[in-house]
């Protein structure tokens, strides 16, 4: 009988373990397929969340384009407007040197001209002066050449008087005379002044404001090619001056009064952008509106 149980018991061992490995194997294969079908599902889920993406990407390009592509198109137009405007100013600087140019041969001619007036009177005085012997009647009329001959030679000396004193006059005496002359209204001579202080002291205690007056004056003129100029040199010297934004709204007025509207459009717009807290940029902002 022991014998028998000894004889069964391996046979019951070998069966409960064939049923142990099947069952282990059922469990592995159902957690393998549960497996491949999470696999699965996240692959499409991936998938899914790649497209949504690649779409709203696509989205966010597009709207990118139609928010950058007009910025970048006022950016090619405020660039066109400027060299439209650098271009304009050049064209003011050649008339103006042309102008200089011309003034200066001007010059040089009637300085050459008086120059042979003067060489023709001297030269006549000199034939006076040396007469041929006169009869006695005659004598008392050469007396008289000679003392016209020598009133003449004396002239030139009452001339080099004021000379003399207009040479006592310092730069700084120019610039209180244009002060003065603005302040009258007198802007013909203020803006001789004003160049006259500038030719003697370019480099003077009162160059910026100098050249201030000389804007000004040149504005109060109505010569508004001129006075953009001259407001242009003051920015180009001092480009860190609180004249600057007087300057380029004085500069937009000037080119608004010449019917280049665009350019004083863009000035102004200038004078908003880098002053916004100056009293100019909310005048531009009016001048805006009615332009």
């Amino acid at each position: 009988m022991k014998i028998g149980n000894w004889v069964i018991l391996p046979g019951l061992l070998i069966f409960f373990a064939g049923c142990a490995t099947r069952d282990d194997a059922i469990i592995l294969d159902r957690r393998t397929t549960s497996l491949e079908r999470n696999h699965y599902q996240l692959r499409d889920s991936t998938e899914d969340l790649k497209a949504g993406l690649s779409k709203r990407i696509d989205q966010v390009e597009k709207k990118m384009e139609a928010v950058v592509e007009p910025v970048q198109q006022n950016q090619a137009n405020t660039t066109a407007q400027m060299e439209v405007l650098r271009t304009r100013i050049q064209e003011l600087q050649g008339r103006l040197e042309t102008v200089e140019h011309s003034q200066k041969k001007e010059q040089v001619r009637l300085s050459e001209s008086l120059a042979r007036d003067l060489k023709d009177i001297q030269a006549r005085l000199q034939r006076l002066e040396q007469p041929p012997a006169p009869p006695a009647e005659a004598a008392v009329r050469v007396e008289k050449t000679k003392e016209a001959v020598k009133e003449a030679k004396e002239e030139p000396k009452e001339e080099k008087e004021p000379a003399k004193e207009k040479a006592k006059t310092t730069p700084e005496d120019l610039y209180e005379e244009a002060k003065a002359l603005s302040k009258k209204g007198a802007f013909d001579g203020a803006k001789k002044k004003y160049e006259d202080y500038l030719k003697a002291a370019p480099k003077g205690k009162y160059v910026e404001e100098a050249r201030v007056g000389l804007a000004e004056a040149l504005y109060q003129k109505k010569e508004y090619e001129e006075a953009i100029l001259a407001y242009q040199k003051l920015i180009k010297s001092f480009p860190k001056s609180r004249h600057v934004p007087e300057s380029l709204y004085k500069q937009a007025l000037s080119f608004s009064q010449l019917k280049d509207t665009s350019s004083a459009r863009l000035l102004l717009e200038k004078v908003i952008k880098e002053f916004p807290k100056s009293n100019q940029a909310k005048l531009a902002q009016k001048k805006l509106k009615s332009l």
